[in-house]
């Protein structure tokens, strides 16, 4: 995550004095750390193991960076940079007997569970509309790793599973500039659906942007993972809620 954190805030570094030199690229960057609500389930074997009834998960850590480039080259497409990096620990008394990966946890064993899930995209889009309304419609290409381990307080058996996958998503994004100076509102989506599973992202926002480079934006954001047997993982997760994220405009 670190190497990840740097190479992103030195992009933006570097591109901002390219950006002041031609006026017709614009470079934009933002980031925010959050607590979402997580729910939904996972599956390493024969049950589905409910991440908050079973495993005792409720909010997670999230973290989320990004930088992209604009420009006013019609056939070439605008780019964006992103990074999210999703983890949890919890802690719970199991309500019954519950199978990851082989390993068997009895009823009444306290386990404490984890997870870590990055994402890094790479979005390639155009903006066929860009005056007071804004529409982009492109291409997402998100590389997700995912780390889920259990391990049993009482018996002390231990049970990992983690998955490597890179989705190919489709990109839409609209952003209304409102008759107050500096002051938006956009959303967002990437989604796709494939052989059982499928990844979607939601984001709702408003935002206000100043004449000297920085911004705020506050919004809800949701995002949902599903996977089929994805190096021996099945998931069904949603996590969601409120952000409030600093932003820059070069």
């Amino acid at each position: 995550m670190k190497k990840i954190t740097l190479m992103a805030g030195l992009a933006a570094l570097s591109a901002a004095p390219f950006a002041q030199a031609a006026p017709l690229v614009d470079v934009y960057a933002g980031g925010y750390a959050w607590s979402p609500d997580t729910s939904g389930s996972i599956a390493s074997g024969s049950n589905d193991i409910d991440m908050e009834d079973d495993l005792g998960f409720d909010d997670s850590d999230q973290t989320v960076l990004y930088v992209g480039l604009e420009h006013a080259v019609p056939v070439l497409p605008n780019v964006r940079l992103r990074y999210m990096d999703l983890s949890d620990d919890a802690s719970n008394r199991l309500n019954e007997t519950i199978t990851f990966n082989g390993e068997a946890f009895p009823v009444a064993t306290t386990v404490v569970s984890e997870y870590d899930m990055e994402m890094l995209d790479g979005t390639f889009y155009w903006s066929p509309l860009d005056n007071v309304v804004k529409l982009d419609l492109g291409l997402t290409v998100r590389q997700m790793d995912a780390d889920f381990t259990i391990r049993s307080q009482t018996v002390g058996n231990v049970a990992s599973e983690s998955a490597s996958e890179t989705f190919p998503l489709a990109h839409g994004a609209v952003r209304a500039n409102l008759p107050l100076t500096g002051v938006y509102v956009g959303g967002e989506i990437n989604a796709i659906e494939y052989d059982g599973s499928g990844m979607r992202d939601f984001d709702a926002h408003i935002g206000w942007q100043s004449d000297f480079l920085l911004g705020v934006k506050a919004g809800y954001s949701r995002l949902e993972v599903e996977l089929d047997d994805v190096s021996g993982l099945d998931s069904d997760l949603e996590i969601g809620g409120p952000y409030l994220a600093a932003t820059f405009r070069f």
